[in-house]
């Protein structure tokens, strides 16, 4: 069963314009092989893109690489991938832990570092000096609006940000960015790109932290926190009266674990110099013994839960 492909969202170009004035995405270096650049190597390299992965931990890009040839099978027979040969994903997937070891030129470089903005601003600051125009610059983060990185990016109006959901081969929807001084060559580049490798693109050119799904998602993990805090009751509870009334399968400290608590704990710490101390800090310190402890949910087999 070969997936379907998305439908092309209203206001965006057609895909066979776009290509015929630029060459497709073909090659693209990502940044940071965790947990969601993984998904995104993988996703990318399953639908036909050379991929190069690189980080600073070799253990780390060792389990990224095995983890996307590991999925190829059940991914091809639940309709995530479509089909293709194990030598065919390990051709195209590439690891360094130096951006000097990677050769080449690429169309898209792609960030999917910790949600830390001075980490993530010092990153785009250097691949967009060493990589010219054509070549995209973008973002995978959750939180930062693009005209936060856009000044230290060398030529700007080639930077947006390419935010995926995970798991990227379910939460099929991905968040393409435009700051004020993005080029709309580049948005449209971009979902065509989403639609060829199975996502769906939602363009938000009004800038909003957190995008749509995130914007909203924030409000409920954040109550559930809460109700942690006000010891009303405990996760196992909350997520029990959740999945029971909506009638959804996971509750809130589930989509957390799903997520990453870890990722969760950088999101909300970034919310608390924005918002306050007072708001934030309580629910933070909720996160930190997880944190601490490395539960950090589905990725490490234990989180709020055990997997």
């Amino acid at each position: 069963m070969a997936p379907s492909e998305p439908a092309n969202p209203n206001g965006v170009a057609d895909k066979s314009i776009v290509e015929a004035a630029f060459p497709p995405i073909q090659r693209v270096l990502i940044i940071g092989a965790g947990w969601t650049g993984r998904q995104i190597a993988g996703q990318m390299v399953a639908y036909g893109l050379d991929v190069s992965l690189v980080d600073n931990n070799m253990q780390a890009l060792e389990d990224s690489r095995a983890w996307i040839l590991d999925q190829r099978e059940s991914f091809f027979e639940q309709g995530y991938w479509p089909d293709v040969s194990h030598e065919q994903l390990a051709s195209r997937i590439h690891t360094a832990t130096l951006i000097d070891a990677v050769a080449g030129e690429f169309d898209l470089v792609l960030e999917s570092v910790s949600e830390q903005f001075s980490l993530k601003r010092r990153i785009i600051k250097a691949y967009s000096e060493r990589f010219t125009s054509p070549t995209i610059i973008a973002s995978n983060s959750s939180y930062f609006t693009p005209s936060m990185m856009q000044p230290h990016v060398v030529l700007p109006e080639r930077f947006a940000n390419l935010h995926f959901h995970v798991p990227i081969w379910r939460a099929t929807l991905v968040d393409i960015a435009s700051g004020p001084m993005t080029d709309d060559t580049t948005v449209q580049r971009l979902v065509v790109l989403a639609i060829r490798i199975g996502q769906t693109p939602l363009v938000q050119r009004t800038e909003n932290p957190g995008y749509v799904f995130n914007w909203m998602l924030k409000a409920l993990l954040q109550s559930a926190l809460q109700l942690v805090d006000r010891k009303v009751a405990q996760p196992a509870d909350i997520d029990m009266a959740w999945k029971i009334v909506t009638g959804m399968p996971i509750g809130p400290f589930g989509i957390m674990d799903q997520i990453g608590v870890d990722l969760i704990h950088q999101t909300m710490s970034h919310a608390r110099f924005v918002d306050g101390d007072e708001e934030w800090q309580p629910l933070v310190d909720i996160l930190q013994p997880y944190v601490d402890s490395n539960r950090l949910g589905v990725k490490t087999g234990q989180g709020f839960f055990d997997y």
